[in-house]
């Protein structure tokens, strides 16, 4: 039971006063099929949590470049409309930020 509960082999190894803990693994640390069972569904949906992880950082990727692409295709005319287009938000929240601190 205690190594179902994931208890530390060494503190089973003192429970039961074995001198070695090869003893304490080999002889008592028989498993059953729900055990096993558990084991493989915890494994699963740690693989799934990680392939969703790696999916998710695939399309921030693809994101990106896209977006890399579609800056690097732009026009001038467009790049400076843009750009001026930041510029104005820009002070619009520095206009905003400073006006929150007037008294």
């Amino acid at each position: 039971m205690l190594f179902e509960m994931n208890e530390n082999p060494k503190v089973i190894q003192q429970l039961l006063g074995h001198k070695d803990v090869k003893t304490t693994i080999t002889v008592y640390n028989n498993v059953n099929s729900d055990y096993v069972k558990q084991s493989t569904n915890r494994l699963n949906e740690r693989l799934n949590e990680n392939e969703i992880l790696r999916k998710q950082n695939n399309q921030n990727k693809e994101e990106q470049e896209k977006k890399k692409s579609n800056l690097e295709n732009l026009s001038d005319e467009d790049f400076d409309l843009m750009l001026e287009e930041m510029l104005k938000e820009r002070k619009e929240r520095k206009r905003k930020r400073e006006k929150d601190f007037e008294m």
